[in-house]
């Protein structure tokens, strides 16, 4: 498809000239912005089809993906973004159910191509989200709501207990083998630490037990089609990444996140799974919303071989860039170096190895007492406040 901004001129009937004929070629596009009598600008998409030429709205009923760009088929343009689907001769959707855009009235006088801006058919949403994906996108939007009213309080928010959220990447899974994972202990330890020690609220997701697809990199195709909730989630209402987000952003005060190290890196599980969070920091880029406030994480990472470090500079990037801050000690890594092949012994090692204990409790303290200053202070939403007033220098 060809998409290309065009300018109108009105006639003495209201109608709106366009272009010649001759600048859309069969089965192809062109946009073009029009204005109605009341002064109100909107886009148009063209398309050419069978000698005949029809115009509808450029802007998918969904989240406002250009149609110009899509493929038309037999008549039928499909949004560039996440599929949906329109007749370019109405506006309506060829299934039953789907959503419909404006289609307006073309008329083409000596080899000139004019458009009525009153629409004769008005467009309507009415694909509804499952209900997993509404709760999600309420529960959301209400917590930034308590967010914003609480980051006007003059006093110290009233010190409650944290929850402290657990998420575990390991694909190791014991229901198949009577063996448990040594990254997946670490973490009970933390999460029972928190618990009986500090008095926190825990949970854990375990990523292995849920069923979600891949990212499918709508970011690619343009930064506004990657939206929250995920479009996936949307789409698919078996997607299980919802758990993910609630926890994550409603419930969690500490994250604590525990991988293993698979050839030098995380598990294929985190990778599937931050993949997936491309959603939560886009909304930064593209709306400028925060949905990680007053957060803080911490990391566990165990392996066979050495390369902790590396692990822990990656996720530490993520995480910052989704808007969580570290404690002190943000991480603690447990390896027994290149060449232990034995990782049959990784997990009793690590279970009598007192100092991983000891630097766990130390890590897992830290973040909560962060959690506690950071929430007590506002300090996310002053850095938010500066940055949105751009009095950065």
């Amino acid at each position: 498809m060809i998409k290309q901004i065009g300018k109108t001129h009105r006639t003495k009937d209201n109608l709106r000239y366009l272009c010649r004929t001759t600048e859309i070629n069969p089965n192809e596009s062109k946009s073009f912005f029009i204005v109605n009598g009341t002064g109100k600008k909107s886009e148009i998409a063209v398309f050419h089809v069978s000698d005949k030429y029809y115009a509808i709205s450029n802007r998918c009923k969904h989240v406002g993906g250009p149609l110009s760009e899509g493929e038309l088929k037999d008549g039928i343009v499909t949004c560039p973004w996440h599929g949906w689907k329109y007749s370019v001769a109405d506006g309506k959707s060829p299934h039953k159910g789907g959503d419909s855009v404006d289609s307006f009235e073309t008329r083409v006088v000596n080899g000139r191509l004019y458009v009525n801006p009153i629409p004769v058919i008005v467009g309507k949403r009415v694909n509804v989200p499952h209900s997993s994906y509404l709760n999600l996108k309420n529960s959301v939007n209400r917590h930034l709501r308590q967010m914003d009213k609480a980051s006007r309080l003059t006093s110290d928010k009233i010190a409650k207990k944290k929850n402290v959220l657990g998420i575990s990447t390991t694909n190791l899974n014991e229901e198949i083998a009577p063996r448990n994972s040594t990254s997946e202990q670490a973490l009970k330890y933390a999460l029972d630490y928190a618990k009986n020690k500090l008095g926190s609220n825990t949970d854990m997701i375990k990523i292995r037990n849920l069923a979600f697809k891949h990212c499918e990199g709508y970011y690619s195709k343009n930064a506004n089609a990657c939206i929250f909730p995920c479009s996936i989630s949307e789409m698919d209402k078996d997607d299980q990444m919802i758990q993910v987000y609630e926890k994550l952003i409603v419930w969690a005060d500490v994250l604590i996140l525990a991988t293993p190290i698979r050839w030098g890196n995380a598990s294929s599980l985190y990778y599937q799974m931050i993949q997936r969070m491309n959603c939560v920091q886009n909304q930064i880029i593209t709306h400028e919303t925060y949905l990680i406030r007053d957060k803080v994480a911490s990391f566990i990472i165990t392996g066979g071989q050495d390369n902790v470090q590396h692990v822990a500079g990656e996720l530490m990037t993520f995480w910052s860039q989704l808007g969580f801050i570290f404690g002190k000690f943000p991480f603690v890594g447990w390896s027994r170096g290149w060449y232990a092949e034995d990782t049959q012994n990784n997990l009793q090692d690590m279970n009598t190895n007192e100092r991983m204990k000891q630097d766990i409790a130390i890590m897992v303290r830290g973040a909560v007492e962060l959690s506690n200053l950071v929430s007590q202070c506002h300090y996310d939403e002053h850095v938010l406040k500066i940055h949105d007033n751009k009095i950065m220098k």
